[in-house]
């Protein structure tokens, strides 16, 4: 007779591993365990930026865009005092700081103010069912918006308070719209400066961008006159890698 039979044949053989790794699993757990007392020596650990990260839980990203943004409009602002100094000592200086001026307004690098239009595109809140795509605002939507009112002879344009200038992008990411690289959702505000009654018109054709968006939801548009607005200062990078100015163009 086997001795260790019944031993062997209890049933109980998985006993041993389980308590094993119940034991080691336990004993990661307390490792990992994050608590108000063991938290300020942890965070000794790492980083002071990544530390701040974990404090705070998130980083507000329109917080920071909007600090960088107003340390941007003071150094230009700051910058364009000089060029107006240096400009009232002599009357070459004066017209070189006229042609650099103009220059600024025409980069978006300058706050414009005027008559013009503000458009609102909105999500539409109809309750019947239609493809989740046709219910939302797109970044073509306001793409195609924006050329519209460049086409009419728009002056300066904002979407949202961000200046469009050259090489402004937007694309669709999740449930936002970047515009260049800054997340904006709905609705979307729409400003231009220029002559109303043609901007009105430009947007309103038979078949227009608007035209088609109203299809959906006539609710999803809508457009108001204004005689007088601001429109800010584009507060991206300027900064060129790869283009530059020819020598014999100098």
């Amino acid at each position: 007779m086997n001795p260790f039979a019944n031993r062997i044949n209890t049933g109980n053989n998985w006993v041993l591993p389980v308590s094993i790794f119940s034991l080691v699993l336990g004993f990661l757990m307390t490792l990992a365990w994050v608590t108000e007392t063991n938290r300020s020596s942890r965070l000794s650990l790492i980083g002071a930026e990544q530390g701040d990260r974990v404090r705070t839980g998130s980083i507000d990203l329109e917080d920071a865009y909007a600090k960088a943004s107003q340390e941007v409009t003071k150094l230009r602002a700051d910058n364009t005092e000089l060029e107006n100094a240096v400009a009232s000592q002599t009357n070459s200086t004066k017209l070189l700081n006229d042609n650099l001026q103009d220059a600024k307004v025409l980069a978006g690098l300058t706050p414009l103010e005027g008559p013009g239009i503000v458009v609102t595109l909105r999500d539409s809140r109809l309750p019947q069912e239609m493809p989740l795509g046709e219910k939302n605002i797109h970044d073509l939507d306001v793409l195609r918006v924006v050329n519209e009112l460049w086409a009419a002879g728009a002056e300066a344009i904002s979407v949202n308070g961000h200046r469009a200038a050259i090489g402004t992008s937007y694309r669709c990411v999740g449930p936002v719209i970047n515009v260049d690289g800054i997340p904006i959702s709905s609705p979307v505000e729409i400003s231009a400066i220029g002559d109303s009654d043609t901007l009105l018109g430009a947007l309103n054709l038979p078949l227009g961008v608007l035209a088609e968006i109203r299809s959906t939801d006539p609710g999803m548009v809508s457009l108001e006159k204004v005689t007088d607005m601001t429109v800010p200062a584009f507060t991206g990078s300027t900064t060129r890698r790869f283009a530059k100015v020819p020598k014999d163009a100098k």
